[in-house]
Order: C-alpha cells, then structure tokens, then sequence
C-alpha cells in the first residue's frame, strides 16, 4: 500500500514540474510573440511590418507544434484575435497588415485536431481574397483564404453535427470595408480545413456572405439577442373559440441570431459600386434552425453590442488615410 502510494506521488510530482516546464517554455515564446506582434502593428514602413510577420509566423508554427500548446491561453496576445471552438477541436488567430497606401492583408494560423491521431496539425492561413473567382460561391482551404480577422467563433449543434461559424473584419482598402460570415469545417480523417460550406436556406449556392461598403459608414454584424417578427407563429397558433380573431398585434420573438445592417448605395445610379454603400437603416439576420442559417427580415433592433477592434490602422501614429 505504502509502495502504490509513494509510485502515486512521484507521477503527480513529475506532473506537476512538467506543467510548470510547459508553462514556463510557452510563456518564453508568449513574450516573444508579443512584441513581434507589437512590430507587426507599430514598425514605420512595411518592410519593417512584414519581415516582424515573418518571424511571427515562424514563431507560431514552432510553439503550437509543442505538446499541450492547445491549452496554453496566450492571453497576452489581445493585439491579435484568438479564437477557440467550444469543443476544442480547433483555435484560430488571426490578424492583419496594413501597408502606407491602405491596402490590408490578413495572416493566419490554425490549430486543429486530427480526429484519426488525436494530435493538434497547424496550418498557415494565405490571403488569396483577390484572386478568388466569385468568393461567395466557392469553397477555399488555407492555401486559398479568404482572409479576415475573426472576431466571432460560432460553434452550433445539430443532430450531434458541429457547424462552425466564422465572423470577421477585412480591412481591404482606402475605398472600401468589408465584413464576412465564412464556415469552416475538416476533410475525413484529417484537420486540413475547408472555408465555406452551402449553410444557407433558400441560398443553396452561397458558401459565404461578404459585405463590402464605403470605409466611413457604420455598419454592424453581430451575433446578439435580437427581436423579430415570426409570422409562422400565427398561422400555428389556433383558436380556441370560433369567434373573431383578436387583432394583438406582432407576434414578437426573442432569440440569439446573426444581424447586419442592409446596404444600399448613397443615391440612384450607384447600384453595384460597392464603395458607395451604405447602411439602409434597416436591420436583417439571420437564424440557425436545423443545421442551416435562414434569413429573417425586418429585425428589431434593441441592443447596440460593441464589435471588437482588431484594426492595426488605429494603432499606428502615422495616418494612412486622410479622405478629402
């Protein structure tokens, strides 16, 4: 007994100085990327901006390659986003470039889990955003990104499948913004990702919704509890005494969903010039209901949620942009 004890507390000592050599090493390679981070953002020129990017890539490659890196926070790194799916199958981060003439890259590095090993794969994410033919209607893989920075990780059951929603920020140009809602989902037996997937009701086609719009208007897509009008809710709804119908009024639903401002151009004649988009006034979104997205017009919106600033424009003290 005293023996079987002694074997316990050796194992749970060599644990725990394991754990803290682990944490000790991932901390070394934190402070590392963090001020790599902080030269990607702030450095005056761009070769300075990308050679640091360089090194930070490198840097993220080596230190998610080690074992237990997956459950290691990196909670220093709020330059950058840092997203985790709520099954652990994989974390992403993301971030973005800007040059001194406004144009935005965005960069990337996933870890996801093989299911057939159980061991955590990285992947480079590459922004190929220009050079993908109709974006909305394709499915692209880390070679061929369609880069954003995520600030929105959506993790939905149905029927025991995980669909997992991207939303992010894509600084693009001096003449226009975007923001997207992406998919990403794994090839069988393997943790090589797939961005886009057909996730959309009456919209079988799409694997992807990007919104493009004139850089200084506001325009919000969020994941919030909203209201709207459910007019299915009303034909369910029966009688219970053959009388009149009452007039009470919408019937006001309240749940979780995906909204977004609709655009519209500034005036007539600018329809498809995407830099003359603004916001409409009026409010869409969009809800997950047996494994798709459907489309839910006209909501009312009663929250006014903020959307986190992964932005290196507004870091840097040089302005890169002044509109005329």
């Amino acid at each position: 007994m005293k023996k079987k004890f002694l074997i316990l507390t050796v194992v749970i000592l060599l644990s725990i100085n394991l754990f803290s050599q682990n944490s000790e090493t991932f901390g070394q390679f934190e402070v590392q990327m963090k001020e790599l981070i902080d030269l990607v953002i702030d450095s005056p020129n761009d070769n300075e901006r990308f050679n640091a990017n360089e090194k930070l890539l490198t840097t993220m490659e080596e230190v998610l390659s080690l074992d237990k890196s997956f459950n290691y926070p990196f909670t220093s790194l709020n330059r950058i986003s840092n997203l985790k799916s709520s099954d652990n199958k994989f974390r992403i981060f993301t971030w973005a470039i800007v040059s001194h003439d406004g144009k935005y890259e965005n960069f990337g590095v996933l870890q996801a889990k093989n299911e057939s090993t159980s061991e955590y794969e990285i992947y480079i994410l590459k922004d190929k955003s220009e050079e993908i033919f109709n974006p909305e209607m394709t499915k692209t893989d880390n070679q061929t990104w369609y880069g954003a920075v995520y600030y929105e990780l959506l993790t939905m059951d149905y029927e025991g499948r995980n669909v997992y929603t991207l939303i992010g920020y894509d600084g693009n140009d001096i003449y226009t913004k975007r923001k997207i809602i992406d998919f990403i989902s794994f090839k069988p037996r393997s943790a090589k990702p797939i961005f886009g997937a057909n996730n959309f009701y009456k919209d079988r086609d799409r694997t992807r919704y990007i919104f493009e719009y004139n850089p200084d208007a506001k325009f919000f897509l969020l994941w919030d509890n909203q209201y709207y009008e459910d007019k299915n809710l009303a034909r369910k709804r029966k009688p219970i005494f053959r009388k009149r119908p009452r007039t009470s009024g919408p019937n006001i639903v309240q749940e979780y969903m995906i909204v977004y401002d609709v655009l519209e151009p500034m005036y007539e004649g600018l329809e498809g010039k995407n830099q003359f988009y603004i916001s409409s006034g009026y409010v869409n979104g969009f809800k997950f209901e047996r494994g798709k997205w459907r489309l839910i017009e006209n909501v009312q919106p009663r929250n006014q949620k903020e959307e986190p600033n992964f932005n290196p424009a507004e870091k840097k003290t040089i302005p890169l942009y002044t509109p005329k």
